[in-house]
């Protein structure tokens, strides 16, 4: 197994092996190589984090463009409404 091979399959059992659900062999490898890719995965979940607050910001956006479609949409139907009147008559 190359670096990147161990590199994955260790950020994919460190959930696992923080709640203490490994054994045998796969716990005594874990253990091996958390002092290579421990900051690693702390990194990781710092970045996902980053990315569970970003939601927040997305909905504020999107609340925002919908007001201007909103305000968009009611100045297109009152200068529609002025347009008619004024050619009508």
């Amino acid at each position: 197994m190359n670096n990147k091979e161990k590199k994955s399959v260790f950020l994919d059992l460190y959930e696992l092996y923080e709640e203490g659900e490994l054994e045998g062999g796969t716990l005594q490898w874990m253990e091996e190589h958390e002092p290579l890719f421990g900051t690693e995965v702390k990194n990781a979940k710092k970045q996902r984090e980053d990315v569970v607050k970003a939601p927040a910001d997305d909905a504020r956006q999107i609340k925002y463009m919908k007001r201007c479609a909103y305000v968009l949409y009611g100045f297109f139907i009152v200068l529609s409404i002025w347009m008619t009147v004024w050619f009508y008559f």
